[in-house]
């Protein structure tokens, strides 16, 4: 099932939600839509589903067009970020809740209920209520609900967002397993650069209502097609440069002791933040005062043997400039 949006428009009052949106998912792929809050992913998303409608443009379903159908009569699948679960029901019941009302027969309902509580490794939870049930493991009913009517198309609305991190990082990885077994085509909301990269094939980062770049993660992350992509994914480092403004990300900047050349910085160590096999250490710049990030590998740092207030030089390994960047 291939998902195509185009030229879709969305207002609210006049605040403009969705400006002139165009996207392509493809068969069985698994795409987050990422970006900060108020930029229009959640809209988008909403629109495929069809719960909210369009004020122009249209979406199609495997080349069917999709843009007036109501939500029920799309076979979409939706995860709430609350998991939205019927407190008084059982797991199973909560489960096969939507064949219930699709009129599906009590053995195939309940044939169909066995196969997910299996699926999302909840085997012989289904007399259990929600309020018996973790946080992850509430959403992964969410899941299966979601998935009970078989679905065309999946979509996930922040769907890990009500979670502590643990169990988020435990679940993306579940996922990306699970989406390997079942292969349905799948959006997911996320405003957590992270876990986009970590989950899905294919990033659509959102910014103001409009698409600012589509494509893997490893692209967008190596080849981020303007200043908003480069300052959203992760922490940045701004540098003044000849009348332009160079973007470096901490990791790709050095520490010597000594100064390396022109594009070498005099800076003194405030803060060192250990965190495993990267030591974190900020920097103020000496000549402009600037803060300066630098992630660096603990046995340089070992050897550098550094230490705050030391007064050390800094340069970038790889730098990214754009057009587009405030000055």
């Amino acid at each position: 099932m291939t998902i195509s949006v185009s030229h879709v428009v969305k207002r609210f009052g006049d605040f403009l939600a969705l400006d002139d949106v165009s996207l392509e998912v493809p068969d069985g792929a698994l795409l987050a839509l990422l970006g900060p809050s108020g930029c229009g992913k959640t809209t988008l998303l909403r629109i495929i589903a069809g719960l909210e409608v369009a004020d122009a443009g249209r979406v199609l379903h495997h080349a069917e067009d999709v843009t007036h159908d109501a939500a029920q009569d799309r076979n979409v699948g939706f995860v709430f970020q609350h998991y939205a679960l019927f407190r008084h029901m059982t797991i199973a019941d909560n489960i096969g809740y939507g064949l219930r009302v699709r009129g599906v027969g009590d053995r195939e309902r309940a044939a169909r209920v066995d196969e997910l509580l299996h699926l999302i490794r909840l085997d012989g939870h289904g007399d259990r209520y929600p309020s018996q049930l973790s946080g992850g493991q509430r959403q992964r009913v969410a899941l299966a609900r979601a998935l009970a009517a078989r679905p065309r198309v999946l979509l996930l609305d922040e769907p890990f967002g009500a979670l502590d991190a643990k169990v988020r990082q435990e679940l993306r990885r579940w996922l990306r397993r699970l989406h390997e077994e079942i292969h349905v085509t799948s959006v997911f909301v996320t405003h957590d650069q992270e876990e986009a990269f970590e989950v899905a094939d294919r990033v659509v980062v959102m910014n103001r209502g409009r698409i600012e770049q589509a494509g893997t993660p490893a692209d967008v992350f190596e080849q981020p097609a303007n200043a908003f992509v480069m300052d959203f994914l992760g922490n940045v480092n701004r540098l003044p440069g000849r009348g332009e403004t160079v973007f470096v990300r901490p990791h790709e900047m050095k520490i010597a002791r000594e100064r390396g050349g022109d594009g070498s910085l005099a800076a003194t160590i405030v803060h060192v933040n250990p965190t495993g096999p990267m030591v974190k250490v900020q920097l103020r710049a000496v000549d402009h005062d600037a803060l300066i990030d630098v992630e660096v590998p603990a046995e340089s740092f070992a050897e550098l043997a550094l230490a705050h207030g030391d007064t050390v030089h800094v340069s970038p390994r790889r730098v990214r400039v754009f057009a587009d960047a405030a000055s």
